[in-house]
């Protein structure tokens, strides 16, 4: 015989599917409006800027060092009248990082008293400082590449390129001998002091016990990031020979200190 349940079925509510944390992408915002319109004769105050800050040298605006020099009120006018603008940028913020990732910047005499790491993550206020470079070079660079063209078309054109080549470039190294950092890099190394002190110190004491032709070649490559040609060229040896100076080593810590070869092949994933 079939019971009658009906009654005391209680439905349950089926669970709602896992959501994946994925990263989240930011849209662009358009940019619409780039000045505020109460600025009359904006090529013309340019120009004069221009002018007024010209190298002596005859190089062009933005190659004599005059870069860190205020251009005095007039270039607030024109700050103040493309706000617009610099809303639009700084509401790209959170789109630029999660299209290009963050960058880093090596920290000043004061940030290293209380941090062992040389470099910083990028904020909001140093990206608006980068932002303000650009348009500023844009202001000096606008008389010589765009004559007879709009300021306003000539930033539509070249501003958000211009700030997105700055923000791109602050992932290469100070030293070009250096091979090119990555987040974590930046974070795990300072460089290339371990965030950790004991690995630190433990990797430092282990490689001093190695010939010194192998602790040259570790030294160079793996603590100080060189490209393999500038250890190289450091070492006065070719490539293939500095090559074999480090499988060797690695080698010798394999068998030795596991955790230093490992900690080593870290910093090369870096």
């Amino acid at each position: 015989m079939l019971l009658d349940v009906a009654e005391d079925f209680e439905a349950v509510q089926d669970e709602p599917a896992l959501e994946i944390a994925l990263p989240q992408v930011f849209t662009q915002p358009a940019l619409t409006t780039l000045r505020r319109g109460k600025l009359r004769h904006v090529e013309a105050l340019i120009e004069q800027l221009a002018a007024a800050h010209a190298p002596s040298d005859g190089r062009p605006t933005g190659q004599a060092g005059h870069n860190g020099a205020p251009l005095g009120p007039d270039y607030q006018l024109l700050v103040n009248e493309f706000q617009p603008l610099f809303a639009w940028a700084t509401a790209c913020w959170d789109y630029l990082l999660s299209t290009e990732g963050c960058r880093f910047l090596l920290r000043n005499g004061a940030e290293k008293l209380c941090s062992r790491g040389d470099y910083r993550a990028v904020t909001d206020t140093d990206y608006s400082r980068l932002v303000h470079r650009v348009f500023r070079q844009c202001v000096l660079d606008f008389p010589l590449a765009a004559a007879g063209q709009s300021f306003t078309g000539y930033l539509r054109a070249q501003f958000w390129e211009a700030v997105l080549e700055t923000y791109r470039r602050l992932e290469d190294p100070p030293d070009p001998r250096q091979r090119t950092l990555t987040p974590y890099s930046y974070l795990r190394c300072s460089p290339y002091q371990f965030l950790n002190a004991f690995h630190h110190e433990l990797v430092h004491r282990t490689i001093r016990r190695l010939p010194p032709q192998e602790l040259g070649a570790v030294d160079r490559y793996f603590l100080q990031f060189y490209t393999l040609p500038a250890a190289a060229e450091a070492m006065a040896a070719a490539p293939e020979a500095v090559e074999e100076l480090l499988r060797r080593a690695l080698l010798a810590l394999l068998v030795s200190d596991r955790l230093v070869y490992c900690l080593l092949r870290q910093i090369e994933r870096y």
